[in-house]
């Protein structure tokens, strides 16, 4: 009797142990899921910028989208509020907030970028797309205009100074035969990306500082402002300055005679080419992201001087060292200095 009695005393204390191991295994929730696949999501966005298969403005194009379907957001706080205690629901609703983060990554790239093989292969399975034009956020009517810095008689600058401010856009910068000092032809939104041109004179110089303004006082990352200017071959371009917070720029220069070049920028995408007439001495490099391409003509050294936390360094599609000295052909009898202080993003150096 002692015994069965305690058999039975024994039984329950397996049976309790047994219940208390049912209830702690882990419930799997549905929170867990949809971090998870935002990180995901995230991770993968990153990892296309980084490779250079989309550009970085797609974020401030994302960004745009999102503003401008807001509401959205409410219907999916009330969805949760009313079945919130639905846990399958709950998971519903939670991927439908993804697939929406997705949707507005999609119209980004299809808006808001240039061409690439992604764009493409969305417009291809998804033309819907481009009907979700989000680039004129504020319904302000595009304008387009001319600035002209003309050469006086009267000038005796021995030096100039451009300093070129770019906020989002596309910007292009080229020299040809002009008699001008500066000619720039914009395209922009009546409200945001206004181009203005500073002029700053001293007793031997002249600062010219572009820049874009905008009326509200909030910069509309999504409109397409487009800025094409020329620079006279014959200017005595003592230093040009390129901030470019987000967007595309080209500068593409032949003859003008360029001393020192400063590059700075946030996100976005640079093209620089100089020829060996228009090589500068020196080159300073900031890049917290992005890509920025610079071709230089072969029969010049380069002397490349790096201090780099994370992204690349090439030269010649060969990757160099991420901190220290590196030379190329620096025998020659010309050549440049480039100093590179690098957060992220990517910086190729390309010879021809």
């Amino acid at each position: 009797m002692a015994e069965s009695s305690k058999d039975i005393s024994e039984g329950v204390v397996l049976e309790s142990k047994s219940n208390d191991l049912i209830q702690e295994r882990p419930r799997f929730k549905t929170g867990n899921i949809t971090s998870g696949l935002f990180l995901i999501i995230l991770g993968g966005i990153f990892l296309l910028n980084t490779f250079g298969l989309l550009p970085w403005n797609v974020w401030g194009g994302f960004f745009i989208t999102m503003l401008k379907f807001w509401p959205i957001l409410l219907i999916f706080v009330g969805i949760r509020i009313v079945f919130g205690s639905n846990r399958y629901l709950k998971l519903f609703s939670d991927l439908l907030w993804i697939l929406v983060i997705l949707l507005a990554f999609g119209v980004s790239i299809v808006n808001f970028t240039g061409d690439s093989v992604i764009k493409e292969k969305l417009l291809n399975r998804l033309p819907f797309l481009s009907s979700l034009n989000t680039t004129n956020l504020f319904g302000a009517s595009d304008k387009s205009g001319d600035i002209k810095i003309a050469k006086l008689e009267s000038d005796t600058y021995k030096n100039i100074d451009l300093k070129l401010n770019v906020i989002a856009g596309e910007f292009d910068l080229s020299d040809k035969d002009i008699s001008d000092y500066l000619t720039l032809n914009s395209k922009y939104s009546e409200n945001s990306g206004i181009p203005v041109v500073k002029e700053t004179k001293s007793q031997d110089t002249l600062t010219l500082d572009f820049k874009q303004e905008s009326k509200s006082g909030v910069f509309n990352f999504g409109s397409k402002s487009v800025y094409n200017m020329i620079i006279g071959e014959k200017t005595p371009l003592r230093n040009l300055s390129l901030n470019l917070t987000a967007g595309e720029s080209n500068i593409d220069l032949k003859k003008v005679n360029v001393r020192t070049s400063d590059i700075k920028m946030t996100a976005g995408e640079t093209f620089i080419t100089f020829s060996e007439e228009s090589l500068p001495e020196s080159m300073n490099i900031e890049l917290v992201a992005g890509n920025i391409t610079l071709n230089l003509p072969a029969s010049i050294g380069v002397e490349v001087k790096n201090s780099s936390v994370a992204g690349g360094i090439k030269y010649n599609n060969v990757k160099i060292g991420e901190n220290g000295l590196s030379q190329f052909n620096i025998d020659k009898p010309k050549k440049i200095i480039i100093n590179i202080d690098q957060t992220a993003g990517d910086v190729s150096i390309n010879t021809k």
